[in-house]
């Protein structure tokens, strides 16, 4: 990542497209000066952070970025750029949550409901084993969408855990588990011990 390139009329030549000094977004990172605050939304929780944006050019994008450096309130500091110039600051933050929330995503459906993982002959049983996964993540999430956090999860014996924490997709998925398995013994059990389901249920 370099500065903004120096063009003059009297130089002979094509314009240049980078600017001659190397730029280290570590030790602009490191500078004290130039700081704003900007309150914004993390994960759902509000935040509070320290931004500071200034133009440059970079060989990955092809010519002039806007880089946006984000200090968060642990002290350390992430940088994002955008070959759109003239998009604001909150703009910039907001299209990187929108990506973030993405990753996560897509970190859920693989560690969770083990996406890539399946062993098919051809590629169309592949797209239909991904199609299977994403409806599951996404009923999951619809069947829980308006249950209240403490009903989702519950923390106490995890005294280190931040209570606060919103649940995640396995905590979901967890509720509805519980929930079936709930219902499928207590109703075995409104039947007698000799029962020919009770048994099967409980003894095989």
């Amino acid at each position: 990542m370099f500065d903004l390139p120096v063009n003059t009329l009297d130089r002979r030549g094509r314009p240049r497209k980078y600017g001659k000094n190397r730029i280290s977004l570590a030790k602009l990172a490191g500078h004290r000066q130039g700081w704003h605050t900007i309150r914004y939304h993390c994960r759902g929780v509000p935040a509070e952070g320290l931004w500071k944006t200034f133009l440059a050019t970079s060989h990955v994008a092809g010519g002039e970025v806007r880089v946006f450096l984000l200090r968060h309130a642990g002290g350390t500091w992430a940088a994002c750029i955008s070959t759109d110039t003239s998009l604001s600051v909150e703009a910039i933050l907001k299209i990187v949550s929108d990506r973030w929330s993405i990753e996560e995503h897509f970190d859920d459906v693989k560690e969770i409901w083990g996406v890539g993982e399946q062993q098919v002959r051809n590629v169309w049983s592949s797209v239909g084993c991904w199609s299977l996964c994403g409806w599951l993540y996404a009923l999951v999430e619809f069947e829980c969408w308006d249950e209240a956090s403490e009903c989702l999860v519950d923390r106490s014996d995890r005294p280190w855990d931040n209570p606060l924490r919103r649940p995640s997709h396995n905590d979901r998925r967890r509720r509805i588990a519980r929930e079936m398995l709930s219902e499928t013994l207590l109703g075995d059990l409104t039947t007698a011990p000799q029962d020919k389901k009770f048994r099967h249920r409980f003894l095989v």
